[in-house]
């Protein structure tokens, strides 16, 4: 059977919509970190530097979005050679013991901070206690959450003098000098531009953006410092920035767990198909 121009041309045009419903169906945003993403308490330190026992306002919450954050169920014969500071504290992956049960699991580096132990906070405790803990696990495996990053970092996180959890924000605008901003621990890059009134936008999709849907792929910020410290790129997310360097972040769905330096404007290339 043959069909007609005018018939070739509407089943193009619906073949050209459904990949485009498709895609915006892929794009879908991940709901919102809430306080259920909140997986670990960070008690707050203590003038003497130990980290007081966790109640009430004196914790810190770590989020479970936080790319820093690693969950690992393992045996409890862990394959873990566990390090600590001067004062027998602050436990971490020293090494790890090769073809043992962590290396096989391939998710743990040496010098993670452990963070709780079946779901028990051990931040800043003795290390012989987490080891007890981790003996104490029932059944034959034990859950375990760390923190990828120095123990500086993670104290910095449970310090006292701090107040409210905060990271700093170095936004760089062409032709305008740097701008350094104090926003929330975990929030949404561009939701908190947007309600300083700072456009994350090129040209005309300044008015017909998706509104911070995921849809429209066009809120496009370079992150040259601190990238690791954002949320890890979905896939939809990779294939939309194809062919842009590894920085390149959608700011809708980019939320910062630390410091971290922002370019907004960046040269896109070709591949970046909703410019």
């Amino acid at each position: 059977a043959t069909m007609s121009a005018g018939s070739q041309c509407r089943a193009a045009r619906w073949f050209v919509l459904s990949l485009l419903s498709t895609r915006s169906l892929a794009l879908s945003p991940p709901a919102a970190a809430g306080p259920a993403s909140a997986i670990v308490s960070l008690p707050r330190r203590s003038a003497g530097g130990r980290c007081a026992a966790t109640s009430g306002d004196s914790t810190l919450q770590l989020s479970a979005m936080d790319p820093r954050v690693v969950s690992v169920t393992l045996d409890k014969v862990t394959g873990i050679d566990f390090g600590c500071d001067l004062s027998l504290c602050w436990p971490y992956v020293l090494s790890l013991t090769p073809g043992g049960a962590a290396e096989r699991l391939g998710e743990l580096r040496v010098g993670d901070q452990l963070l709780t132990v079946s779901g028990e906070s051990v931040v800043g405790r003795p290390v012989a206690e987490a080891m007890s803990a981790i003996a104490a696990a029932e059944g034959s495996q034990v859950s375990m959450v760390f923190f990828r990053g120095s123990r500086e970092s993670l104290q910095a996180l449970c310090d006292v003098a701090r107040g409210p959890a905060t990271v700093t924000l170095t936004l760089q605008r062409p032709g305008q000098p740097d701008e350094v901003l104090s926003l929330p621990y975990g929030c949404n890059l561009r939701d908190e531009l947007v309600k300083r009134k700072i456009n994350v936008y090129q040209s005309l999709t300044r008015w017909t953006n998706c509104n911070g849907k995921q849809l429209c792929g066009t809120c496009i910020v370079d992150v040259p410092e601190g990238v690791e410290s954002c949320t890890r790129r979905s896939l939809d997310e990779a294939s939309t920035l194809r062919e842009n360097p590894p920085t390149y972040k959608l700011a809708c769905i980019t939320n910062l767990y630390g410091d971290a330096t922002v370019k907004l404007m960046p040269k896109v290339n070709p591949a970046q198909w909703t410019r």
